[in-house]
């Protein structure tokens, strides 16, 4: 019959003195033991036998790993034994990971979605996202394991932006972590729920919103009318009509060119590198917005660009965001942005029920996410033309006193 291995106890192992040429082995059983090493130091090893072949792993440095500790990771390790799994290769491939994660920080994480976001969106969205999660996640998160980093961890980081007050600051940041979390899960990175999707409701304080930042339809006519009478640049003047008329963002059309005109067809095409998801926009013109780049043409047609900055010695060759910001503030008497306009287009077109979403969502140019983005390229350009020309009648009838009365039926 065979001896019986003496269980270890702490007091044992802590009195074991080494061998000055070779290792002291003391058995605990069941294929745990004490390693002592002539240098004095001494760990845990657990010996199994899979597939006829005897292995041996690793568990921890005494005493750091208790006794009690190793024992249970030897139970581990043992029912996988049983089950025909090698517990050295999972040691192995555990200890991987593990140095794998730790060098995954959140900053390098967050750098690699950033490389890509660079090639795939506008270069003013991507510096906006690139400063704003450099100072306001980096800081706290970067050097962390993005492994580590829980929805506590990520609240406290944000919470920062939330006593600053920046309210719209700290959504951005909020959806970008979540991007970056999300990245992580899909390269292997990051296992569990994405911590940023559990702060999106009841977290942190709301937007209350006290600042309008466009306009209500009933107010176009008072809108429309202070910019005529506004005293100012009459090309700033006439960018504000087109970011009002095309439903574009206020960057698209203060940067825009004539050769991207198309008048005779009434087409303007934004190229890709100046979109924001970097992807070229037609925009069917109305004849209203004809009009408007027709007393354009005759004051800056001798120029590449239909808003050429004013000033010499200026870094940027046309007018600025804050000259079109004014013109909008003065003429409506509010503090709104010109960017909101296309929310004044968005609301009055879902609200005339004549028009399908996604003909107004491409109209916006707005990219669709997931599957349906990948598999629905249509443009709904045809059905664009009728909805530009629809909006800027709307506005005329607005303007001048027409009633106008919501047609509610499916535009052909």
């Amino acid at each position: 019959m065979a001896r019986l291995t003496e269980r270890l106890t702490d007091l044992a192992i802590r009195k074991a003195k080494p061998n000055p040429d070779r290792n002291k082995i003391l058995p605990d059983g069941a294929g745990l033991r004490v390693v002592v090493t002539p240098t004095g130091t001494k760990h845990f090893e657990f010996k199994s036998a899979v597939g006829g072949k005897e292995r041996t792993a690793r568990l921890g440095q005494y005493p750091d790993m208790s006794l009690e500790a190793a024992r249970q990771e030897a139970g581990r390790l043992r029912q996988m034994s049983k089950t025909g799994i090698n517990p050295v290769a999972e040691k192995r491939i555990e200890k991987i990971r593990s140095r794998v994660s730790s060098g995954n920080t959140f900053e390098k994480i967050a750098e690699e979605l950033l490389a890509g976001k660079k090639k795939n969106c506008g270069a003013s969205y991507f510096k906006r996202m690139h400063s704003a999660i450099k100072a306001n996640l980096y800081p706290t998160l970067g050097s962390f394991p993005v492994q580590r980093i829980d929805a506590p961890i990520l609240r406290e980081a944000l919470r920062r932006i939330e006593a600053r007050g920046a309210l719209d600051m700290l959504t951005d940041v909020r959806r970008w972590a979540s991007e970056i979390f999300d990245y992580a899960k899909a390269h292997g990175q990051y296992t569990g729920d994405n911590p940023a999707d559990a702060l999106l409701r009841n977290v942190f304080e709301k937007h209350k919103g006290s600042n309008m930042r466009t306009i209500e339809w009933s107010e176009v006519p008072a809108f429309w009318g202070g910019l005529r009478e506004l005293s100012a640049d009459p090309a700033t003047v006439a960018a504000v009509r087109l970011v009002v008329l095309t439903a574009s963002r206020p960057g698209e059309v203060r940067a825009a060119q004539w050769k991207e005109f198309d008048l005779e067809n009434c087409r303007w095409n934004v190229p890709a590198e100046r979109m924001k998801m970097k992807k070229q926009h037609s925009v069917p013109l109305s004849k209203q917005a004809i009009d408007v780049l027709t007393n354009l043409k005759v004051l800056t047609g001798h120029s590449d660009y239909l808003f050429p900055s004013r000033f010499k010695g200026t870094k940027s060759p046309v007018i600025s965001d804050m000259g079109i910001l004014k013109a909008v503030k003065k003429a409506s008497g509010k503090d709104i942005h010109a960017h909101g306009f296309r929310a004044l287009f968005s609301t009055h077109v879902a609200e005339s029920g004549m028009w399908p979403d996604s003909v107004k969502e491409a109209a916006l140019a707005h990219s669709k996410r997931g599957v349906e983005g990948i598999y629905d390229r249509a443009t709904h350009y045809a059905e664009r033309v009728k909805l530009m020309q629809w909006y800027a009648d709307e506005i005329d009838m607005a303007v001048n006193g027409a009633e106008v009365i919501p047609i509610r039926k499916t535009a052909a």
